[in-house]
């Protein structure tokens, strides 16, 4: 009898520490951007954003042609993780574009990606 209600006791605290571990996959991640992947704009953006599920760090902004030339976005001077970054694009020539960003997720892990748009006036 006391067997087992230790071993319920032990599935019992296993289970409840189980429950409080973050989840495998649960680091952050871009859910929107303006200009959108995929998107074709008629007039240069004046402007980045990138939307993420939780607050990020960004670390680097990057805009490439098609040729593989880089200019690098200015990133804010305040470092304070947010969810939503609004940055000023730099001028862009007609033609296809890839941002390229770095950031800390919440839970300290770097995350990347990529964004692919054109201007096509």
């Amino acid at each position: 009898m006391i067997a087992g209600r230790r071993l319920a006791l032990r599935l019992a605290l296993a289970a409840a520490l189980a429950s409080s571990l973050p989840t495998a996959g649960a680091h952050s991640r871009l859910v929107a951007s303006q200009p959108a992947d995929g998107e074709r704009l008629t007039t240069a953006p004046a402007a980045i954003e990138l939307r993420f599920n939780e607050p990020v760090q960004l670390t680097a902004l990057a805009l490439v042609d098609s040729a593989g030339s880089r200019s690098r976005v200015a990133l804010p001077a305040d470092t304070t993780p947010r969810a939503l970054e609004r940055l000023v694009a730099p001028p862009l020539a007609p033609g296809d574009w890839r941002l390229e960003w770095r950031a800390i997720s919440a839970d300290g892990h770097p995350v990347r990606g990529t964004v692919r748009f054109s201007v096509q006036p």
